[in-house]
């Protein structure tokens, strides 16, 4: 495990679009590709078939690469995401197809999101190239609630959310789309939830919501973690901590957080994070964290999906006076006093 200074500038940033069946991700992909903003984007999409290009208006075809009128250029996931993209990649470096400066990824109804981002993350050609800028995920107003009850896809999608655009509200009762918003909040916090009718949302209003990575934007370390949308935190101080559970999402989801006053020593935040993901990675939704480290000038920044740890930043400066490190979890049967206590008993120095 290492700590490297931040390479998003020089790395192709990549939207991820998820969301379940009928939810309305292939009209949201629409509306943002006919904006001119859009123009210098590559476009990959699980299921060709499922998305209407027509009024798009597609110029010429390249061996399975469409280029459109608006400059997108449009292909299929051709047996796994690594040829795709490397493919693209190459066609782009030949001339064969519009240089393209950002990536959006579509996924199936029923895929989750995970190994999508892991792949982006830690595949050898891929993760010097791109990252992830935002995971957007789209919920039906409508049949979200039973889907989020019955299908641990939709669960997964909506944690792991950057943004979620909420859709068909126009179909559905005030009541039932509070309802929808509040589990939706519950299952992440930290996601901002959007209500976008027929896909209608300008790109530069989309992605506004999504938060700046805290290595390109120190200053707005806070807001990329949103401590306070987790309604309460276990506080781990020198003499004590302290357990409460929040956010509970039946007895499966839980979003929580904790508060470590003391610095911590890097050695015991490796040892810490190394069993907590081998041994429950899968449970692990996401981890976001910014950590005093001994020795450090400035904060540790952690972001993991369940078994992938993203590569850990350091940053120069505290944004604030505030040095203490807090950690948000979102996590699946996995009690928040338990998750605690294991970190408790990481940093506190043994007898």
């Amino acid at each position: 495990m290492s700590m490297a200074e931040n390479r998003d500038s020089a790395r192709m940033p990549v939207t991820v679009i998820t969301g379940f069946l009928g939810s309305g991700k292939t009209t949201l992909l629409n509306h943002l590709l006919s904006s001119p903003d859009m123009a210098d984007t590559a476009v990959v999409i699980n299921e060709f078939g499922e998305i209407s290009l027509d009024h798009l208006l597609v110029e010429t075809s390249i061996e399975n690469t469409l280029v459109l009128q608006s400059g997108c250029i449009c292909c299929t996931v051709r047996g796994d995401l690594v040829d795709t993209l490397t493919d693209l990649l190459a066609k782009r470096e030949q001339k064969l197809v519009p240089a393209f400066s950002r990536v959006a990824i579509e996924t199936t109804g029923i895929a989750e999101p995970g190994p999508i981002l892991q792949t982006l993350a830690t595949h050898a050609l891929l993760a010097p190239r791109f990252h992830v800028r935002a995971v957007v995920t789209t919920v039906d107003a409508v049949n979200g609630q039973g889907q989020l009850d019955s299908f641990g896809e939709a669960v997964q999608q909506a944690a792991l959310a950057d943004i979620i655009v909420l859709t068909k509200t126009d179909l559905a009762q005030p009541d039932m789309i509070d309802r929808l918003q509040q589990k939706l909040h519950k299952i992440n916090p930290s996601a901002s939830i959007l209500d976008v009718v027929n896909g209608a949302i300008a790109p530069q209003q989309l992605f506004e919501h999504a938060p700046a990575a805290p290595q390109t934007a120190p200053e707005k370390l806070d807001r990329w973690l949103a401590l306070e949308q987790f309604d309460a935190h276990d506080h781990a101080g020198h003499d004590h901590a302290h357990h409460n559970d929040v956010n509970r999402h039946g007895d499966d989801i839980r979003a929580f957080s904790v508060v470590v006053d003391e610095a911590i020593t890097w050695s015991n935040l490796e040892s810490w994070l190394g069993s907590l993901l081998s041994l429950r990675g899968k449970d692990l939704l996401r981890i976001k964290g910014i950590l005093n480290v001994i020795d450090q000038p400035g904060p540790i920044v952690v972001h993991a999906v369940q078994h992938l740890l993203h590569p850990i930043s350091r940053l120069r400066r505290w944004p604030s006076d505030d040095h203490r490190s807090k950690i948000v979890f979102i996590t699946r049967n996995i009690p928040s006093e338990a998750l605690r206590n294991s970190l408790y008993a990481h940093l506190t120095p043994k007898a």
